[in-house]
């Protein structure tokens, strides 16, 4: 059976504006090693944020989606991209028909892109069901967060089941 991950005709803008900010951001990352230290205390600041999202999700607090991502966020995942507000109103109904018993993430890598932008990768298992039907267990993650406000935001996320290679 084939699934279609992605429609381009329907995601087509929203795939090339992800792309046009990936090659600007790749573009336009400084030379420059940022300090071990810093990098170690972003890297802890974007996993705590990216735990309380999952949180967030367990416990159907949406204002945690909204206060953690930027207004011009975008949500990717199997079904396609969905602007924020798309992807908190399938919170608002995941909410009524979802019940998330458990998650963990790990295997996290970091990635800078630019100065207060970064690349957070993850592992995810997930022990969820909606409508009576479990979700997928492992996932693939990656978010990427932007600085604003003083706080760490996250511009992008994305989840995908992550499939075995054989």
């Amino acid at each position: 059976m084939s699934h279609t991950i992605f429609s381009a005709k329907k995601n087509a803008p929203a795939c090339a504006s992800i792309m046009i900010s990936l090659v600007i951001l790749s573009i336009s990352v400084s030379g420059q090693a940022p300090n071990a230290s810093t990098t170690n205390k972003t890297e802890q600041e974007l996993i705590s944020t990216e735990f309380g999202f999952f949180e967030a999700w367990k416990t159907k607090d949406e204002t945690y989606f909204r206060a953690h991502m930027t207004e011009d966020g975008i949500f990717w995942d199997e079904s396609g991209t969905v602007a924020r507000d798309e992807h908190l109103q399938q919170q608002q109904a995941d909410a009524k028909t979802c019940k998330v018993d458990g998650y963990g993430l790990s295997d996290f890598g970091l990635l800078p892109l630019v100065s207060g932008a970064f690349l957070l990768t993850y592992k995810v298992d997930q022990y969820a069901t909606c409508n009576g039907e479990k979700l997928p267990v492992h996932m693939n993650g990656s978010s990427i967060y932007v600085i604003k406000g003083g706080h760490w935001m996250a511009t992008y996320r994305a989840e995908v089941p992550l499939q075995n290679l054989r």
